[in-house]
């Protein structure tokens, strides 16, 4: 609860893109963090990318958002500019 409403920057490879919901972008991300059930971080965003991209997500932390239609998540970074990381 400690970051809620707070701006968070997170890397992870995109395993999931759906353009153009709700007037965002819905971008599934995985870091190599969750467990085996709960393993993809959902970042909204109006920046594009696709399927296998590595990025950075910056934007705001929301806990428990609740969009209808069975659509809920516990955590999510919305409003979020994306980036792709300096390759080394």
């Amino acid at each position: 609860d400690v970051l809620k409403g707070k701006s968070v920057k997170v890397k992870g490879k995109v395993v999931k893109y759906n353009p153009d919901i709700m007037n965002r972008n819905w971008i599934h991300i995985q870091d190599g963090t969750g467990n085996e059930n709960n393993y993809d971080l959902l970042v909204t965003s109006n920046d594009k990318t696709k399927i296998g991209d590595v990025i950075v997500a910056e934007g705001t932390l929301a806990l428990d958002k609740d969009f209808g239609a069975g659509y809920a998540y516990k955590v999510l970074i919305e409003n979020a500019k994306i980036t792709k990381p300096a390759q080394l």
